[in-house]
């Protein structure tokens, strides 16, 4: 047993966030050639995320076995948030390690939906629907232009969410070729990891509140699930869930700012765009 990883020994779901990051991650957690990390969502390359893990050397987040694993496996979405995180694949080159990266990608529409969503958890995240950061995130071309300053792009494999939602097999297939894996390994079922919850303002005040230092959010999050399910049903039977969706302004909006790059997207890195309702220009 070592934690001696080699350089070329590492994978990493970069994101994007809110398109399946968490149920690939389980997915390939599993399997008997991979090592999953302590944590998930490790963030080690971010500057700017808070809620990492704190370790001193990047392979302390496995217990890597070289005569087992061919992968050290973590899932950082972070690492796709550029430019609030515009440093993340210069740390990862510099660190000396070369990785292969996972990029999964859905509409930018539904995904800045779901980001939104997400993001009304905590009042403190309160964004408007249209503010730069979903923008960005949602700016895959973008994204993978600060990676590919540096690693090159057979070591990088761009996913479809709808794929994974749909044929989630198919994608494991897909990434097992990718990294050189045994197709003999695949999950007992396919259960979706961190979906969006639609919460209600109620929700969102009461997890604001504070008891002395500490904050109910953080507190909620220790409650047993069952017991937390139910005063969840309660509180929404009560107070209907606001799930926010994007008006046709928004979504005109949206288009606007990331055409010139989905076309780009589309002829670089062979991503078809049309399906999210982006025009192909021709070249």
């Amino acid at each position: 047993m070592t934690n001696r990883i080699p350089k070329d020994a590492y994978a990493m779901i970069i994101g994007s966030m809110k398109c399946g990051t968490s149920s690939l991650y389980n997915y390939l957690q599993g399997h008997p050639e991979i090592c999953p990390a302590i944590d998930k969502e490790p963030e080690f390359f971010s500057e700017n995320q808070g809620h990492g893990v704190q370790v001193d050397n990047y392979s302390d987040l496995w217990s890597f076995n070289d005569s087992v694993h061919k992968y050290a496996l973590e899932a950082s979405s972070g690492y796709t948030k550029y430019p609030s995180e515009p440093n993340v694949p210069k740390n990862i080159y510099g660190y000396g390690i070369r990785p292969k990266f996972i990029y999964i990608i859905r509409s930018p529409f539904d995904r800045i939906t779901s980001h939104f969503n997400f993001m009304q958890w905590d009042k403190t995240w309160l964004l408007n629907i249209d503010d730069s950061h979903l923008i960005s995130t949602s700016n895959y071309f973008l994204q993978l232009e600060q990676y590919r300053k540096y690693f090159p792009l057979e070591d990088i494999l761009i996913l479809d969410f709808d794929e994974l939602r749909g044929n989630p097999r198919l994608v494991l297939q897909r990434i097992y070729h990718f990294l050189d894996l045994s197709h003999s390994y695949f999950p007992e079922d396919y259960e979706v990891k961190n979906p969006t919850q639609i919460g209600t303002k109620l929700e969102r005040n009461l997890r604001s509140l504070k008891l002395g230092s500490l904050k109910l959010g953080a507190f909620f999050r220790n409650v047993p699930n069952p017991l937390k399910k139910l005063g969840q049903n309660l509180l929404r039977g009560a107070f209907p869930p606001e799930k926010r969706i994007l008006t046709d302004a928004e979504k005109e909006f949206v288009y606007n700012e990331l055409k010139q790059d989905m076309d780009k997207l589309h002829h670089i890195y062979g991503i078809d765009v049309s399906k999210w309702g982006f025009d192909i220009q021709r070249r």
